[in-house]
């Protein structure tokens, strides 16, 4: 089996690679809270579902901007906005559920979410570790 030789320019190349994980990670649990936070307000003001069109039109029209502006500062509040608006249409399902009785439910997959989502995270981070010991921040 051919084993990795670390050298100047492999190095590097670990450590952007790292960084760049490590920082879509961390925009990554930034608009996964945001969402959340969304949600929750949806849900405790008791706000109403958005009608299909509307839904339809503020899904397609945020991720297209998102799309558009994906090479600009611009696209990190498109993302915000994207995301927010699917933790507002989140919070009438998630009034409907709690109403029902059906919290665990909720709980297990938030739960769920975070545990992947964690698991997922501490492989990213260190993984540059296991594929070259030398090249650590």
């Amino acid at each position: 089996m051919d084993r990795l030789i670390a050298t100047p320019s492999r190095r590097h190349s670990l450590l952007s690679t790292h960084k760049v994980l490590r920082n879509t990670y961390f925009l990554l649990s930034l608009t996964l809270a945001f969402s959340a936070l969304t949600a929750t307000a949806s849900t405790l003001l008791r706000l109403p579902a958005p009608g299909l069109i509307l839904m339809l039109v503020g899904f397609y029209g945020l991720l297209f901007l998102t799309h558009r502006l994906a090479n600009s500062p611009a696209g990190i509040l498109a993302t915000f906005a994207l995301t927010g608006f699917m933790g507002y249409t989140l919070g009438p399902l998630l009034s409907m559920l709690l109403a029902s009785g059906a919290g665990d439910v909720i709980m297990l997959a938030l739960g769920g979410t975070a545990v992947v989502f964690f698991c997922c995270s501490a492989y990213v981070l260190t993984l540059p570790a296991r594929i070259c010991p030398s090249c650590r921040e």
